[in-house]
């Protein structure tokens, strides 16, 4: 886990904004017109420049420096380098790997592509969270770390490690985090509830990745996560 005391202080708030803004304005430049001829030297192995591409990836920025801009911290998920990141400013205070539990590329691309679907252009907000099951006892040590990502006294903290849990939005596009401990569940009743109403979404449109994540740097996204959080997705290389 990496967390960089410095972001809630304005050290590297400018240059990172003004770093987003120099590539905004270097993508604005070249989806602006057709790209230049390649030299003689430049060799088959160039990929083609591809405007749709390189207008996306400008939507994208652009969106990431207004979230950048605000005091609250966001969710990226960069598909193309498989990680998950909570930024503040335009800061990265947290990142984990995705480690797919089960890898399928189609799995990821259909994720993305509906994710991206429509007026989001890759950009939503967190609709709710849920926690299947967990264990009780988080250590002191991981609570402080938690508290200072997620900027919330560790006092005020809940205790329980999360075994699995799940981070939805809308149009049934759900991440499902699962941990290597085993744990309790919360309320038989109510998971069996939620796993039926996923199952009849299933046909309509319900799209699940499954991630497994250490168990304390679950608890940090599972803690940061919370309603209304936005969220910004980059493709899939």
């Amino acid at each position: 886990m990496f967390f960089d005391p410095a972001a809630r202080g304005g050290k590297h708030r400018h240059p990172t904004l003004a770093a987003l803004g120099l590539v905004i304005v270097c993508l604005a430049e070249s989806c602006g017109g057709e790209p230049k001829e390649k030299s003689a030297n430049s060799g088959k192995a160039d990929t083609k420049w591809n405007r749709a591409n390189a207008e996306s990836e400008y939507q994208l920025l652009q969106m990431e420096l207004n979230l950048a801009q605000a005091e609250q911290t966001y969710l990226v998920l960069d598909m193309k380098r498989e990680s998950l990141k909570l930024k503040l400013q335009g800061v990265v205070v947290w990142s984990y790997p995705m480690q797919f539990a089960e890898p399928d590329s189609e799995k990821v691309r259909e994720f993305y592509g509906r994710f991206a679907d429509g007026e989001s252009r890759g950009l939503r907000v967190l609709t709710g969270t849920y926690l299947f099951a967990a264990a009780d006892k988080t250590p002191d040590s991981v609570l402080k770390i938690v508290g200072e990502v997620v900027r919330v006294d560790p006092q005020r903290l809940q205790r329980d490690m999360p075994a699995r849990f799940q981070l939805h939005w809308e149009d049934g596009l759900v991440l499902e985090v699962r941990t290597d401990i085993t744990g309790s569940p919360l309320s038989k009743f109510q998971n069996a509830v939620m796993e039926i109403k996923q199952v009849l979404q299933r046909p309509f449109g319900e799209t699940t990745i499954i991630l497994k994540m250490d168990p304390q740097q679950a608890l940090t996204l599972y803690r940061a996560a919370t309603r209304g959080m936005a969220t910004l997705v980059y493709p899939p290389g």
